[in-house]
C-alpha cells in the first residue's frame, strides 16, 4: 500500500529486501547485482550505513514506522538513484515532539542537486502523509549553511520557528 510514492519524474521506493540487506553488509557488489537499478557510489556512504541500520531497527522494533521509513529516490526514466529520503517516523517523532506533526528529510547526491528534485521529494512527502495519514502538520529541520534546503522549505510555507536542535533551525508548516 505504502511501498510507492509517485512524482513527476521520480519514484520513491521503500528500501527494503535484498538491497538493503546487501546494503546493511556493506556489500557493493550483491546490492547492485541485486536490483536493476543503477546505485551510485554516494549510496555507500560510511555515515549511511549506520543510519539504515538504526531505521532498520525501527521497523523491526514497530512496524507502523514501515511507511515512514528510508526510501531509495529513482529517477524513473533513467533507472538511477538520485538520493534518499525519510521521515523521521510516524507523527509525533519530530524535533518538537508534537504529537500531529511528520518531520522528513532527504539527501540528494552531488551529481544531481540543483535539478528540484529537493522540493519534488517534499512535496511528494506532504501529499502522501496528508492523503495516507491525514497529517497537517510538518517540521523540517535544516542546518544553517544548507541554502538549497532552506530555499524549499521557503517555496513550500515552512515558516522559521526560531529554534535550533541539533545543528539545525527547525520550521513548520501548518496544512490545517
Amino acid at each position: 500500500m505504502h511501498e510507492l510514492i509517485v512524482t513527476e519524474r521520480l519514484d520513491l521506493v521503500l528500501l527494503e529486501g535484498p538491497i538493503e540487506q546487501a546494503l546493511l553488509a556493506g556489500d557493493r557488489a550483491l546490492a547492485r547485482s541485486v536490483s536493476a537499478l543503477t546505485l551510485p557510489d554516494a549510496l555507500f556512504d560510511e555515515q549511511f550505513v549506520p543510519f539504515l541500520a538504526w531505521k532498520r531497527t525501527q521497523v523491526d522494533k514497530d512496524s507502523s514506522f514501515r511507511p515512514w521509513s528510508v526510501r531509495l529516490v529513482l529517477l524513473r526514466d533513467s533507472g538511477v538513484v538520485v538520493g534518499t529520503a525519510n521521515f523521521h517516523g510516524p507523527p509525533g517523532i519530530n524535533d518538537t515532539s508534537s504529537a500531529d506533526a511528520a518531520e522528513f528529510g532527504y539527501a540528494i547526491f552531488d551529481d544531481y542537486r540543483g535539478r528540484g528534485f529537493a522540493t519534488e521529494i517534499a512535496c511528494a512527502f506532504l501529499g502522501f502523509a496528508r492523503r495516507e495519514f491525514g497529517v497537517k502538520k510538518f517540521i523540517s529541520g535544516v542546518k544553517p549553511d544548507n541554502g538549497p534546503s532552506l530555499r524549499v522549505n521557503e517555496k513550500l510555507g515552512f515558516v522559521d520557528t526560531g529554534v535550533v536542535a541539533d545543528g539545525e533551525r527547525i520550521f513548520v508548516l501548518d496544512c490545517s
